[in-house]
């Protein structure tokens, strides 16, 4: 028993002591979702701002009151788009500002995509639509270190 027990003790010391070290690296900021209609009298999104200071993130229960932790500043706020096109044809999407991407859209139907976006202003436009819409990115992006729960 006391070889048996030797043995483990040596496993885990030899487990406890190796040479790699891993850093607690940031972890990516959290995506934030911005829902986009597409309709033949305009483009409505919401919310209007991503990013912006001050802005609260959805925080589950548990960190509710925990203070915020930064991710990296300045670069590309990655942005989940989800978007409704309530036209009964297939129509393109343009994103037009500091990025710029140009998206179909099948007719009557959902759809998503993620893309990186820079600091900025944004405007949301398709010719099947009379009207635009516009996307503010700021400079924000917290991180999700803070939270728990959250890949």
């Amino acid at each position: 028993m006391s070889c048996i027990g030797l043995l483990v003790l040596a496993g885990l010391l030899a487990a406890g002591c190796t040479a790699e070290s891993r850093p607690n690296d940031p972890r990516p900021p959290i995506v934030p979702v911005v829902s986009v209609a597409v309709t033949e009298k305009g483009i409505e999104v919401a919310p209007r701002g991503v990013g912006l200071p001050g802005e609260s993130t959805p925080n589950i229960n548990q960190n509710r009151n925990a203070p915020e932790n930064q991710g990296e500043l300045g670069g590309p706020l990655v942005v989940n788009f989800r978007i409704s096109n309530q036209i009964r044809r297939a129509v393109p999407l343009r994103l037009e500002g500091p990025v710029e991407r140009t998206y179909a859209l099948a007719p009557a139907s959902p759809d998503s995509f993620l893309v990186g976006l820079e600091t900025g202003i944004y405007r949301l436009s398709s010719p099947a639509s009379a009207e635009t819409a516009r996307l503010l990115v700021g400079p924000s992006r917290v991180s999700s270190s803070g939270d728990l729960l959250t890949p």
